[in-house]
């Protein structure tokens, strides 16, 4: 057996994460960790190491472009994927721009989601 994806899920919404994390778990992945923040996904990035970040823009204490940065220049090799309800053309390309590679709007598709996650790890 091969072992699970593991995800870092980062949204300031904990109700999000609940939905999510049960969401991902059915589709094959295993959360490695949660944050609240952007300072938060930050550091649990750096701790856990984690095949793939779905992470949030609009957080609290550090913003997801903020975050998504950061862990760029710890980690040019990141899989990150930019979970939103922010939909305009401007965020989305400027968040592709910046590293990330995919963007999902919120509410989540669970099909959507497992069908961007699986394209981010090929």
């Amino acid at each position: 057996m091969t072992a699970r994806p593991t995800v870092l899920l980062c949204d300031d919404s904990r109700a999000l994460r609940m939905l999510a994390s049960g969401q991902l778990e059915e589709a094959g992945f295993q959360v490695a960790g949660e944050a609240g923040n952007g300072l938060e996904a930050v550091a649990q990035y750096q701790a856990l190491k984690p095949d793939l970040v779905l992470l949030d823009l609009v957080m609290p204490e550090c913003d997801g472009r903020q975050a998504l940065a950061r862990i760029l220049e710890a980690d040019p090799k990141a899989r990150v994927v930019i979970l939103s309800s922010l939909g305009a053309q401007s965020d989305i390309e400027e968040c592709l721009r910046l590293g990330a590679l995919s963007y999902l709007q919120k509410p989540i598709d669970p099909e959507a989601m497992e069908r961007v996650l699986r394209d981010a790890l090929a």
